[in-house]
């Protein structure tokens, strides 16, 4: 599904714009979000208005321009009131090349990926809805250029904020819901061969419905490809989140150091991941070093071991996939419901 931006909208320093030239000024200015006829798109036969994910312009999204959609029809234009929107766009930020470098190249790769998720009816990671390309005008060369794009559907928080912001209503049985959520959406991605790679709480979603669902696959790697777009000893996965393989990777691939490290990023990359984020559901900060038992606030029952097997340093005494985790709190569940 392609489309075409308004020719006054235009990118600026990673960021969509509304370009005016006067006495051969030019002006790059912050989109008019209570003018939004100005900023209308239309993708697969549906007129939506657009605004920023953030009031002032920035974008979460390290490599991408991520803009709110709201459907034309529901939206006021003469006296506008933005609430949820209908759907996420997210933009590739550098323009289409023919030959795909390795950013386009990875962000081709996560909408395949998140495509493949919605041919299967995954519920736990994020639901992709239309992608393909969008044109943006070049106002230097005045003429439009071509950008990867996909649509998802809207998810009012992230981890991170949902946590911030209902962790003194969250029960120890509604925490354990979160976490087998998770793992269920790891799973999804493992039944596919897709290493996630980038799992962190700003990386999950929680929808409108209250389902949490995984999205931000833009580091994603897929076992059944028999070539990989990582340079050697580049850091993969982000700060304070990392593997011990990761930065295994980082610190000694391709160095012709005497002693051999594991550097393989894959499925029990990710539990280790997912067990930083779930200390992060218990504990609300992130087991960075040498944790003990005594670290760990909630004393009861077999969580701890459960983390802490999904953290062990050498993948060889990890759980050797997400399967094992899920069965394990699921028994920590029902132990529950038997005390309550």
């Amino acid at each position: 599904m392609n489309f075409t931006f308004p020719e006054d909208k235009v990118l600026q320093f990673g960021t969509l714009r509304q370009y005016s030239k006067v006495n051969d000024e030019e002006n790059f200015d912050l989109i008019d979000i209570f003018s939004p006829k100005n900023n209308q798109i239309q993708i697969n036969g549906v007129d939506y208005f657009f605004t920023y994910l953030d009031e002032s312009g920035s974008n979460k999204g390290g490599n991408s321009i991520i803009l709110k959609l709201y459907i034309a029809q529901k939206i006021n234009a003469s006296e506008p009131v933005y609430g949820d929107p209908d759907s996420i766009l997210k933009i590739h930020k550098f323009k289409k090349k023919k030959y795909s470098d390795k950013s386009q190249k990875r962000f081709e790769r996560e909408i395949q990926a998140l495509c493949m998720c919605k041919e299967k009816n995954f519920e736990n990671v994020i639901l992709i809805e239309h992608s393909g390309e969008c044109n943006i005008f070049n106002h230097k060369n005045k003429d439009f250029d071509k950008y990867h794009y996909y649509t998802m559907e809207f998810a009012p928080f992230d981890l991170k904020g949902y946590i911030e912001k209902y962790h003194l209503n969250l029960t120890i049985d509604d925490k354990l819901n979160l976490c087998i959520e998770l793992s269920k959406g790891l799973k999804e991605l493992r039944l596919l061969g897709l290493y996630h790679r980038d799992i962190k709480p700003d990386n999950i979603f929680m929808n409108s419905i209250g389902v949490l669902k995984i999205g931000d696959l833009g580091l994603i790697d897929d076992r059944n490809i028999n070539f990989s777009l990582d340079k050697i000893a580049e850091p993969i996965g982000p700060r304070g989140w990392m593997t011990p393989e990761s930065m295994n990777k980082y610190l000694t691939e391709g160095k012709g150091f005497t002693f051999n490290y594991q550097c393989d990023i894959d499925h029990q990359s990710d539990i280790f991941q997912l067990g930083k984020v779930f200390w992060y559901i218990f504990q609300h900060n992130a087991p960075i070093g040498i944790i003990d038992e005594n670290d760990f606030n909630l004393k009861s029952g077999q969580l701890y071991p459960i983390i802490k097997t999904m953290l062990n340093h050498s993948k060889s005494k990890r759980f050797k996939d997400i399967d094992e985790v899920i069965q394990l709190l699921k028994l920590e569940q029902n132990k529950l419901l038997k005390a309550v």
